[in-house]
């Protein structure tokens, strides 16, 4: 099983253990399993997949696994009621597939405070509605772009990065050492929803973009919010771990989108007539 595969059943069972706390109205173990949930997001958003694989190899061998000591240095955060959750959990449970599954998890947060990524990590979980879709790496061009997918021996998988403006899907996999991007729209339905509301009358109004980026740098987004330069309205996207901001075109993001709608639709539609023949 890769582990790609044993962290989507983790997700499932996460999913079943929310669902039941939440049917007996026992809410704090509901908000638990969400944190957990959310940890696992982290650590897939930020492109560590792989290194959290290498990490689970040397912790699963264990039937009781150990808690990492860091643990501490996090008091009053959701990290310690959550391993101890897991731990009854881990008692509890005969099923042993669902045992390993929550040792799964327990070595996930272990792995967090281990590599002093839980702070940042809780960060992400208290404040996810102030980040925009994370992105780990910012290229000026496709060119550099290619050259640091090519170079970098075990790059993080999958992630977001900015080429540009735009956002891009990276991925490699390991087994085969295979990699490739392509275009990804992160932002595109949020921007479309926005603007069925309409662009606010106050926006900031700039003569150039860099008027713009010196303006968000003392005045970021959070985790987006409209300019305008030189009249024309732009979508600005906040990065933080990439300490700045994507400008976003809105008229020509839109447009982008509604084509890239419309040629899933056909797709979609084809897919659904499937193969046929003009003969009788």
């Amino acid at each position: 099983m890769t582990i790609h595969e044993q962290l989507a059943d983790v997700i499932l069972f996460i999913g079943t253990r929310w669902r039941a706390a939440q049917a007996k109205s026992r809410y704090e173990e509901a908000k638990l399993w969400s944190y957990v949930r959310m940890l696992d997001d982290f650590v897939r958003v930020t492109g560590q997949v792989y290194r959290f694989e290498d990490s689970l190899r040397r912790a699963l061998p264990a039937e009781r696994p150990s808690v990492s000591t860091r643990l501490e240095k996090h008091e009053g955060s959701l990290a310690q009621p959550a391993m101890e959750l897991l731990l009854e959990t881990l008692d509890e449970t005969p099923e042993p597939e669902q045992k390993q599954q929550v040792r799964v998890l327990i070595a996930l947060i272990n792995f967090l405070a281990e590599t002093g990524q839980l702070d940042e990590a809780n960060g992400f979980v208290v404040n996810r509605r102030d980040y925009a879709p994370v992105a780990i790496a910012h290229f000026a061009n496709p060119e550099e772009a290619q050259a640091w997918m090519k170079s970098v021996a075990e790059p993080p998988s999958p992630v977001r990065i900015l080429i540009g403006d735009e956002y891009y899907q990276f991925w490699y996999m390991r087994e085969d050492n295979t990699r490739g991007m392509y275009k990804d729209y992160a932002i595109e339905p949020e921007l479309e929803w926005l603007m069925a509301r309409g662009i606010p009358p106050e926006t900031p109004s700039f003569a150039t973009r860099e008027e713009a980026e010196a303006w968000l740098m003392s005045h970021p987004a959070n985790p987006d919010t409209f300019v305008a330069i030189a009249g024309e309205h732009y979508f600005a996207v906040h990065h933080p771990r990439l300490k700045r901001h994507s400008l976003h075109h809105v008229a020509s993001t839109l447009e982008a989108w509604e084509e890239r709608k419309r040629l899933v639709e056909l797709d979609t539609d084809q897919d659904e007539e499937g193969p046929h023949s003009d003969t009788e």
